[in-house]
């Protein structure tokens, strides 16, 4: 099961870098054994693959809409809205 998560994301991260041999040469790794993590033969080191990752999360992150990209992310306030504190 890793492994075909990983074949994924390598791919994923291929297509969004703009093809095999661009992302074997952002993650500093031969283009034969990007080919064959991407086949699911052999299994990357998580190193490597944790870049994979931040590629296509880097590609696919979109600013939440209305927001400007400098803006901080709006607060996680778990408090109830309405002025009701249940801790008074």
């Amino acid at each position: 099961m890793a492994s075909k998560v990983m074949s994924r994301t390598f791919q994923k991260a291929a297509e969004l870098a703009g093809g095999q041999q661009k992302l074997a040469r952002r993650l500093r790794v031969p283009l034969g054994e990007l080919q064959k993590w991407i086949a699911g033969a052999g299994e990357p080191p998580m190193a490597i693959f944790l870049k994979a990752v931040d590629v296509v999360l880097d590609e696919t992150h979109s600013p939440a809409a209305g927001s400007e990209p400098d803006d901080p992310p709006p607060p996680r306030d778990c408090a109830a809205t309405g002025g009701t504190s249940y801790f008074a």
